[in-house]
């Protein structure tokens, strides 16, 4: 009588270890799972330059317009950095000038 006793405890035991390990198991799957979801999200993007001809009335935030991606925090930052890059003012900019600009792609240029 003991022993089968002992047997059933020990069976409860087995039991509940073998649950918890699947649980476990279960637990870190979906973890890691979503962890490497993020990372397949995550798409590199390479900075790159290019040089640009001002036009008349041009502004800074028409540049901005057409070649600052969302890796900026704002158009303001955006100008800042091509301002720094070009070492002029943000009012500082005159038809038929060049300017250099930063730009993101996903496409890695060799």
């Amino acid at each position: 009588m003991r022993s089968r006793r002992v047997n059933g405890k020990n069976q409860k035991s087995v039991f509940l270890i073998a649950l918890s390990m699947i649980l476990f198991v279960i637990i870190c799957s979906v973890c890691f799972g979503s962890i490497r979801a993020q990372a397949a999200d995550e798409t590199s993007a390479y900075k790159y330059y290019t040089s640009i001809q001002i036009t008349s009335g041009q502004t800074l935030n028409d540049i901005a317009g057409i070649y600052m991606t969302d890796d900026y925090k704002n158009t303001s930052a955006y100008i800042e950095e091509v301002c720094m890059i070009n070492h002029i003012f943000p009012d500082d900019i005159h038809e038929g000038e060049y300017l250099t600009v930063p730009y993101y792609s996903a496409e890695y240029l060799k």
